[in-house]
Formats: structure tokens, C-alpha cells, sequence
């Protein structure tokens, strides 16, 4: 079954605990500090593939990575776990499923997207040995994995964009035009899921989408017509196929409305209207609808995929309009922000004042073991990231209370 939209949640691998240990052998009673560090989680990536033409092959609902192993004595560092990598149809486009912000735009072979980044290992606890701090007796536990719920919605890349009522001869038109072989049949909605074809002429080709049919209401949601208005969005020109035989002047009108209502701007498109079905008209009347059709500035050429009338004539027509059509330029992903980097000092009370700084906490959180004797390496931190300088520019003296997340503690300032 083709599927073009999907809300999945992806988990990264959570980074693997630094270890805290020490040599211990025959003879040798008091070793230095080998415990290993832990390994990296594993990231959810997703990669667009040509071969990919549905999101229906995603079967599970919940992707998660590996986790990275934890560190070990003699120096052991712990293993990473593996990515996860999810291959997706080229042209989807990858959304935050609950702020809906655009994350990543997958339109070339083999694009990859970082869905969600493994937690980072932690260190172990020979990286904090210092001059003055020979065994210490903490290490780091890993981070965790991003976890993310995602919606993705793919957008069929095509040159050229097939726009008509159902039963107007699309899908009909798609075959005689191309190698495709869409389901055909004398009923409205045959084609209840995109078809793509190949146009080749000499060494040239341009692609070709004849998706659902637009009733009137589609920009609402009525029958099938935003499945159809979402794929159009990235073809670069429009072919209104009209049934000569069935009001032309009037479908175009209403066509046209539709996408009006979706996206005027997909009115602002090269776009050709094919005259299908002139086998049941005459000379005449057929004479009679082109004049009429013309009059909205579009070329109009009579076909009958019947009777292979007028084809050539609209495959010069669709390469010289492709060719000259810029890519449509679509709603662009934003850069990611830079983690919270900022020192905020606020006074609670009377010598009591709140301590934020990201960039230290992220630190402090993952620190494991004996907390008193990571007093100095968060001492360390404090003057890395210039928070002595913020807790004095605020007024925080000698034996004032500090709060500082889950911590609390009493200032005293580091002797110069």
C-alpha cells in the first residue's frame, strides 16, 4: 500500500558510563586510576534512496539505536553502539512532529539526516587526574540519546505535474508517454496512489507524476485532492489534462481554483493544458474549445491518447517548458541553534542567590561518584567557563549560598 505520510519516534543510543577503577596487581597495592571510558550511543539517521518510492516500507512505529557500552577497568574503553539507518524515498521531507517545525529536506541520492544524535560516553576516571589530583574517585556517566517524534511527508520529485479531473485520461496519457503502466479503468479515482514516469528523448528525459485526481473542495480535503496538492508542490510544470468531451472550459476554471485555495503560488508555474479526447469531437468543435481555452494565455494542444493524435507535438512542447522552468524554491530547513551557552545570577534572598549556566551543568549532571572530591574539578569549570567572574560581577561573597541546580553550596572564591 503507498503511504506519503508517517509519524514515527526515534530514540538515539544513550552513551555508555565512564568507569571508576584502579590497577590492582600482585605487588602492587595502590595502582594508578585505568578505568576506560564509555562508548558513544548510536545516532537515527534517515537516507534518501531513488530505490525507496514509498513510506509504506517503514513498518515499526518506534526506531531506536544502540546503546553505547560502558567503560571498564585496565583502561577498557566501552564499545559504540551502532547507528540505526532508516532509508526513506528521495523527496521526503522530515518535520518535528509537535512544535512542526521543517528538520531536513531529502531530495539527493543518499542525503542523510541526523533524526536523533547518540548521547556521548562518558570519560573515565583517569581524565581527571591533575598534578594535585592523583586518584580520583568520580568519572562521567554517558549522555543520553536525543528521542524525537517525527512526521514525514513525501513530495514526489517530478518535472512535470499531471493536473485533471479523475477519468480525464491521465493516468491513460501517463502510459502512452512513458514505460509507466498505471491501473486504467472507465472509473472515477483509478489511481488511488502516485504513478511516475520516464519521458526520453534522444539522451534527454524529464519525469512525470499523475497523481489522484482533484475534485471540486480538494484544497478543503474533499476525496483524494491533498494527497494530489501536496506532490505537485515540487514540479516544476503543470499539464491541465481536460476531457474535450466533458465541459473543458468550465474543469479548467475549477482546477485552477483549487490551487488557487492550496497555494496560489503553484498558479505562477510554466503550466500547458492537453485537449484530451478530441477522437470524440469534431474538427469543429474541437476548434472551437481550443480558441476558448486560450483565452487563459495558456498553450493548448489537442491530444487523444486513443489514437496517439498530437503526442509528439506535446513532448516538444513539455521539454522546451521544462527546460526553461526554474526549480520551484520550497519552505528550506533552519539551522540548528547552538546548545544553550549564557551565565544567569539571581538573588533569592538575603545571601542566597540561583546559579544557571548550561554549559556547566551539563557537565554536572553527569558526573558519578564521590561528589565531595569532584569539588575541585567543578571549581575547574566554574573558572573554564568564567562563572567565578559572573558570581562576583553579581555580588555573591565568601560564605554566601549558591544554588545551582539539584546543588547547593557555599561560595568561597578561589584564592589567587
Amino acid at each position: 500500500m503507498f503511504r506519503d505520510v508517517l509519524e514515527i519516534s526515534v530514540a538515539a543510543g544513550r552513551g555508555g558510563d565512564g568507569c571508576i577503577s584502579f590497577w590492582r596487581e600482585k605487588y602492587i597495592a595502590k595502582g594508578g586510576p585505568d578505568g576506560g571510558d564509555g562508548g558513544d550511543g548510536g545516532s537515527v539517521i534517515l537516507r534518501a534512496l531513488a530505490q525507496v518510492d514509498s513510506l509504506s516500507n517503514l513498518s515499526k512505529r518506534v526506531y531506536k539505536a544502540e546503546n553505547g557500552q560502558h567503560g571498564m577497568g585496565k583502561g577498557l574503553f566501552g564499545k559504540s553502539g551502532k547507528d540505526l539507518i532508516i532509508e526513506v524515498p528521495r523527496g521526503t521531507r522530515v518535520y518535528d512532529a509537535e512544535t512542526g517545525e521543517l528538520l531536513a529536506d531529502l531530495v539527493e541520492e543518499g542525503q542523510t539526516f541526523v533524526a536523533a544524535r547518540g548521547g556521548r560516553g562518558g570519560w573515565g576516571n583517569p581524565r581527571f587526574v591533575t598534578p594535585t589530583r592523583q586518584a580520583p574517585r568520580f568519572a562521567e556517566a554517558g549522555e543520553e540519546g536525543e528521542k524525537r517524534k517525527l512526521r514525514l511527508e513525501l513530495m514526489l520529485l517530478a518535472d512535470v505535474g499531471l493536473v485533471g479531473y479523475p477519468n480525464a485520461g491521465k493516468s491513460s496519457l501517463l502510459a502512452a508517454l512513458t514505460h509507466a503502466t498505471p491501473k486504467i479503468a472507465s472509473y472515477p479515482f483509478t489511481t488511488l496512489s502516485p504513478n511516475l514516469g520516464v519521458i526520453e528523448r534522444d539522451l534527454e528525459r524529464i519525469t512525470m507524476a499523475d497523481i489522484p485526481g482533484i475534485i471540486e473542495g480538494a484544497a478543503q480535503g474533499r476525496g483524494l485532492g491533498l494527497e494530489f496538492l501536496r506532490h505537485i508542490a515540487r514540479t516544476r510544470v503543470l499539464l491541465y489534462v481536460l476531457d474535450g468531451a466533458d465541459q473543458p472550459v468550465q474543469t479548467l476554471h475549477t482546477l485552477q481554483a483549487e490551487l488557487r485555495a492550496y497555494n496560489p503560488e503553484l498558479l505562477q508555474r510554466q503550466a500547458l493544458i492537453a485537449l484530451n479526447k478530441t477522437d470524440l469531437l469534431t474538427p469543429e468543435e474541437v476548434q472551437t474549445l481550443v480558441g476558448e481555452l486560450s483565452r487563459t494565455g495558456l498553450p493548448v494542444l489537442p491530444i487523444s491518447t486513443q489514437s496517439k493524435a498530437g503526442l509528439p507535438e506535446l513532448v516538444e512542447a513539455l521539454f522546451a517548458l521544462v527546460q526553461a522552468a526554474p526549480k520551484p524554491k520550497l519552505e528550506a530547513p533552519k539551522p540548528k541553534p547552538e546548545p544553550a551557552d549564557y551565565i544567569k545570577v539571581t538573588q533569592v534572598e538575603e545571601g542566597v542567590f540561583e546559579l544557571e549556566a548550561p554549559q556547566v551543568q551539563r557537565h554536572l549532571d553527569r558526573l558519578k561518584g564521590d561528589m565531595m572530591e569532584a569539588a575541585g574539578y567543578l571549581q575547574e569549570l566554574f573558572k573554564r567557563y568564567r562563572v567565578e567572574q559572573a558570581l562576583k560581577a553579581h555580588g555573591v561573597r565568601a560564605g554566601d549560598t549558591v544554588r545551582f541546580g539539584s546543588h547547593e553550596f557555599e561560595y568561597i572564591p578561589e584564592v589567587r
